[in-house]
């Protein structure tokens, strides 16, 4: 697993850096060349007009002597040197040309006229218009297929000039580039596997973690160490010690819920397996309608036990919820208060639902159903005469406030009403429960945003009250106070 990780990441970078160092290889090598295509031309050109001006003085003076043979001769051999020149380097770039054809081609003319634009020595560039204006200029002109440049210059009315082909200088630029493109090449492979090296070694904490991880036993889910974890991937692993401690917790939760509803189910269990084995020894009808019917009330109460542990079970498997749709608050009520009727006559309780208005809550209908099914069935339990339950909008927050005239709990133990299994002294000797309807209603509450909490009546009994915020709610119709019982 590690290794795989290490070399995903590896190659993922390395493919990033070594693409990175091919662009910047282009773009460099790009600007480069137009760095030196320019310092050529301008070294280039400058070298062509300090050539014609030394020619012109020279030729200046051997016509001051009346030595024009001289002149000539002057032009000549510098032409023929820049000819030989500009055709090594033509031989030089083009090899898959005709080297006896490369070597006869003419590759620069140097020419000198007088005032009237009269040639006075020297051959022409062919379809040159001369400009005989009395400054230095640099003229291109196109040519046998080809870019010429001239040079031009005057003095005391002559005007030399010097037309050379571009050869020189593209094969310069095609020389350093390629030069530089060569030497990249070259690094490029180096670089990359040094970067290769260095990203084996920096990635070598993460392929540690990795296998620490990996080693480790189902059941080890102590916080990872973070002495040694590099900066970068810290949250990471702080968020790998919070799960790891939410899981930690979660298995702490099953294991003591596993133990306690197996210590719940133990005691009806064993009331069963007596009252069989009563049965089984039973001498008259009177003791086998006892026996049933305390079999009967067991039964009873370990299918409650159940009902309410697979309750359980389906919120803890909810994370979110989904399709909330609007429920009317009379209508829940009056189905909660029409189902749990039987139980609280038998119990001898009045049930009532007084508010303001109506209200519709968004939630699902069956989640709620049995929140009110728990908090009603728990005051019906415990309650005397009368429960109630008022429903009106204080600080924009819906609170449904459920009220029995009960003896109430212990201060002490109000803040633990609602784990899981949990039932108080009181309770105990009051009425037979699991101590896990209150711990339905606060995971229904949470599952849907809502907030519970419970308190002592001041008058006796208990009050368990729920609170919707404002987003979960809203007005259904506006009407005189609505009163279920």
């Amino acid at each position: 697993m590690s290794l795989h990780l290490s070399a995903s990441l590896s190659r993922r970078l390395l493919i990033i850096l070594a693409a990175a160092m091919l662009v910047a290889l282009v773009v460099t090598v790009y600007s480069l060349l137009e760095y030196v295509d320019k310092e050529a031309e301008e070294v280039l050109d400058t070298r062509l007009l300090l050539t014609a001006e030394n020619l012109l003085r020279q030729a200046r003076w051997q016509l001051r002597e009346g030595n024009l043979n001289e002149v000539w001769l002057s032009l000549e051999t510098v032409r023929g040197l820049e000819n030989a020149w500009l055709t090594k380097f033509a031989l030089a770039d083009k090899k898959a040309f005709d080297e006896e054809q490369e070597r006869t081609r003419i590759r620069s003319y140097i020419w000198l006229t007088g005032s009237e634009g009269k040639v006075v020595v020297g051959q022409i560039l062919p379809g040159y218009n001369p400009n005989h204006a009395r400054e230095r200029k640099l003229r291109s002109v196109q040519y046998d297929g080809a870019e010429w440049r001239v040079a031009e210059v005057h003095q005391d009315g002559l005007h030399l000039h010097i037309a050379q082909r571009e050869d020189l200088r593209a094969y310069l630029v095609k020389e350093i580039g390629m030069k530089l493109m060569e030497k990249q090449l070259i690094a490029i492979p180096v670089i990359i596997f040094v970067l290769w090296l260095g990203i084996r070694r920096g990635l070598r904490p993460l392929s540690r973690l990795s296998d620490q991880i990996a080693s480790r036993k189902p059941d080890n889910l102590k916080p990872v160490q973070l002495d040694q974890v590099p900066v970068e991937i810290k949250p990471l692993v702080e968020s790998i010690n919070t799960l790891l401690a939410r899981l930690e917790a979660s298995l702490e939760s099953e294991r003591r819920f596993t133990s306690d509803a197996a210590h719940e189910l133990r005691s009806p269990l064993a009331v069963v397996r007596n009252l069989a084995r009563i049965l089984a020894g039973a001498h008259s009808l009177k003791e086998v309608q006892s026996s049933a019917l305390l079999l009967d009330k067991s039964a009873v109460r370990m299918a409650e036990l159940l009902s309410q542990l697979l309750h359980l079970a389906r919120l803890d498997s909810l994370v979110n919820m989904k399709d909330l749709r609007p429920v009317s608050l009379r209508g829940l009520m009056r189905e909660v208060i029409g189902e749990l009727l039987p139980n609280a006559i038998s119990h001898g309780v009045n049930l009532s639902y007084m508010a303001e208005t109506e209200f519709q809550i968004m939630g699902d209908r069956g989640l709620l159903k049995l929140l009110f099914q728990n908090v009603l069935g728990n005051a019906i339990k415990y309650g005397k005469k009368d429960v109630e339950v008022h429903a009106h909008v204080l600080n924009q927050v819906l609170t449904i406030k459920v009220l029995d005239d009960g003896s109430g709990v212990a201060a002490e133990d109000l803040p633990r009403l609602f784990e899981r299994f949990f039932r108080s002294q009181d309770a105990k000797q009051q009425a037979e429960g699991s101590g896990l309807g209150l711990s339905i209603v606060r995971r229904v509450v949470e599952l849907h945003g809502f907030t519970v909490g419970a308190s002592n009546r001041s008058d006796g009994g208990l009050c368990v009250e729920v609170g919707i915020p404002a987003t979960a709610w809203e007005h259904a119709e506006a009407s005189e106070q609505e009163s279920v019982s």
